[in-house]
């Protein structure tokens, strides 16, 4: 017997479900309005239009694919009805999936039942609310410890187990409570650099056009709520901590790693708001990545790049083989990966998923102007509000998936909204733009394949002063290297984050300069007439950020 959210084509079936068991079991009890009630909203067309919209979950019994049992939970917060055929019911099943919608919610549960079956509520937890006018019951959900902030919950999360490449134990608990991330139209992003910026490029597209859109992204740069966000605000302290609150002893029980509960937060975040497109950029890897949990509408690879090695393989094909494992059965799958050996793989894992693969067409007439790019794509003619040459290639893909998007009914657009929410994207921490006079950009570029497109977007510089600091797990030999070509002037640093790599490790034989307090190379650099660029960690890059920001340097 299997429990979970039913789907599309399964909704007239769930109506069928519900109106002979209320013809057969409910009806001779009923009053004349609770049979008009009951009409009213049982239309198979509020069913749908309900769906669609966000407001109502439809969860099912299903015995041998035979639908057994339904229910249907409204806006997160209102049990509409619950419905056992006949021959199954005095079995437990109603109460097995009454315990399902449950979990789905995060604070109160409330039902209106008919007088008949008051019992099976009142058995099963709930109690009059007299909060409401109406007689009613309510389930109050279990809170088994009280976060009283958010210093507290992150505190909690981060110390939980550091399953970096696992998905095992958080399929379960999303089976456990009935796939929710399947109610979610979403949009997957892989690859090695660039994930956050061609979600980025989506959302403000979408956005533009008038959609209400979630985004998914790791690292963050100020504050770890910017993980999940919806049309590019992050989720608020206080229902985080609600979330963290209701749902802590789950996460204990099923023993759940940090990002793992960051994803599932963003998924109920997510529904609960009612958005209407979600994009999730892959955490690390892909196939076992906690974002691979959600069933999207499309999957994208930016590009394949030697990093993480100690876990997705030490070869490009090794790694591609790792990244293409969001490619998922009959769900489109487009690149703007160039290198041979790794579009092979692409292609074979389509082919076994019977997926389509698609390419980024090649984009023409590219033109750098000091502060922005532009260049031709098919009939657009796009501008970047950036200096970064590395976005065109992203903004590329993103044009590519919202145009597939677009011609297959999923989503509709006007060329203006493309143009323009293209145009307005910005990413915080891609080349982006602190202070001038001196100019001072800051960009994470933190692996060998970002400094390698760093350093195309930063030639074009004259006089320039670098400031670096990367992790310990990096190419930092190459990454100096490169840096080297464009200046003499460089200064290595270290920052405050337990994989960060020494100065001196950094140093190495290098002729660089070292300066292990990255806050006085960012002051003294502050004092010179040279283009100053600091890269380097994400990490790093979030710190240096928020210092800028916070000596109030104007832009």
């Amino acid at each position: 017997m299997e429990i979970r959210v039913l789907k599309k084509h399964e909704i007239d079936l769930a109506k069928e479900l519900i109106y002979m068991t209320f013809h057969e079991c409910v009806i001779a009890n009923c009053c004349e309005k609770e049979i008009s009630d009951f009409y009213n909203f049982n239309q198979i067309e509020n069913f749908h239009r309900l769906i669609e919209e966000g407001h109502l979950v439809a969860l099912g019994v299903l015995d041998d694919e035979n639908l057994i049992a339904v229910a249907l939970l409204m806006d997160y917060q209102f049990l509409k009805a619950i419905y056992v055929k006949k021959g199954y019911q005095r079995q437990g099943i109603g109460t097995q999936l009454l315990n399902k919608v449950k979990n789905l919610v995060c604070e109160d549960l409330i039902v209106y039942p008919h007088e008949k079956v008051t019992h099976f509520f009142y058995k099963n937890g709930f109690k009059k609310d007299s909060q409401h006018s109406e007689p009613s019951l309510v389930y109050c959900s279990i809170h088994t410890h009280q976060f009283e902030n958010y210093d507290q919950v992150h505190h909690f999360i981060s110390q939980q187990k550091k399953r970096v490449y696992a998905l095992d134990h958080f399929k379960k608990f999303m089976n456990d409570l009935c796939q929710p991330q399947t109610l979610l139209k979403a949009i997957h992003i892989g690859g090695t650099n660039g994930k956050g910026s061609t979600t980025n490029y989506i959302r403000s597209v979408l956005q533009k056009a008038g959609y209400k859109v979630a985004t998914f992204t790791s690292p963050v740069l100020v504050t770890r709520l910017e993980i999940m966000r919806i049309n590019d605000c992050y989720i608020q302290e206080e229902e985080i901590i609600k979330y963290a609150n209701r749902y802590m002893s789950l996460w204990l029980e099923y023993e759940l790693s940090m990002f793992e509960i960051e994803v599932f937060i963003a998924i109920m975040f997510f529904l609960k708001h009612r958005v209407n497109y979600a994009i999730f950029e892959v955490g690390l890897g892909g196939e076992l990545d906690a974002t691979n949990i959600i069933m999207p509408m499309i999957a994208a690879n930016t590009n394949i790049g030697l990093d993480h090695v100690e876990y997705l393989g030490n070869t490009y094909e090794q790694i591609a083989f790792t990244k293409g494992g969001i490619i998922k059965k009959q769900t489109p799958f487009i690149t703007g990966e160039k290198k041979q050996v790794c579009l092979d793989v692409f292609k074979a894992l389509c082919q076994k998923q019977q997926s389509p693969f698609l390419q980024v067409p090649p984009v023409s007439h590219i033109c750098e102007h000091m502060d922005s790019i532009s260049y031709q794509y098919a009939n657009y003619q796009i501008e970047l509000n950036t200096s970064a040459m590395y976005q065109v290639e992203n903004s590329a893909l993103a044009i590519s998936i919202l145009l597939y998007l677009k011609a297959n009914g999923y989503v509709y657009f006007t060329d203006e909204d493309l143009l323009s929410g293209i145009k307005e994207a910005v990413w915080a921490g891609r080349f982006e733009i602190m202070h001038h006079d001196p100019l001072i950009i800051i960009d994470g570029a933190h692996n060998k394949e970002g400094v390698e497109a760093f350093f195309h977007s930063a030639k074009k510089y004259k006089d320039i002063k670098i400031i670096f600091s990367a992790l310990k797990d990096k190419d930092t030999h190459h990454m100096l290297e490169k840096l080297l070509e464009l200046t003499d002037d460089v200064t290595v640093c270290e920052f405050d984050f337990y994989r960060a790599q020494s100065a001196e490790k950094l140093a190495e034989n290098f002729p660089v300069k070292i300066e292990k307090d990255w806050k006085i190379a960012v002051d003294t650099a502050l004092s010179q007439e040279k283009n100053v660029f600091i890269t380097g960690s994400l990490y790093f890059i979030s710190q240096v950020r928020a210092y800028l920001l916070s000596k109030k340097y104007n832009l």
